[in-house]
């Protein structure tokens, strides 16, 4: 990322993990910043083929393939049905955010970051998951 253009992009923690941040954290245009996730979404790690993997990688690098991205939304819209039909019945539906990325606007739907963060909320997330995800898990990410 250094190298095409975000001089102020980190190096992966001590787990391996990258940074996750947008152009303006970094200090560089969303172009550049678009154009630098571009260049190294090659030198991701490989995934093994986990959807699970896959999907995280391509939001910590801000890359999504198409092919992911509906998949995300499939199993997203999926989860989203189960949540509401265990009690959280304004639950939204995912949308795609300007970065390609799909997550569920639950504050736009009027939940809080208190309910979001509930045990009471966390106990239907576990059900949901496992219900809907099976092995490969529910993209989660809520904005």
């Amino acid at each position: 990322m250094r190298s095409h253009g975000v001089p102020n992009y980190p190096d992966p923690d001590s787990s391996g993990d990258l940074t996750k941040g947008g152009a303006q954290q970094f200090g560089v245009s969303s172009t550049q910043f678009q154009a630098a996730q571009h260049a190294c979404q090659d030198l991701l790690p490989n995934t093994g083929g986990s959807f699970m993997l896959q999907f995280q990688q391509c939001v910590q690098g801000g890359v999504c393939p198409q092919a992911l991205v509906q998949q995300a939304l499939t199993l997203m819209r999926n989860f989203a049905q189960c949540l509401r039909s265990h009690g959280v019945p304004n639950w939204p539906d995912p949308t795609v955010g300007p970065n390609g990325v799909p997550f569920f606007n639950a504050s736009g739907a009027g939940l809080s970051h208190q309910y979001t963060h509930s045990a009471g909320f966390k106990s239907k997330l576990t059900v949901c998951q496992s219900q809907v995800g099976g092995s490969t898990g529910v993209p989660v990410l809520v904005g």
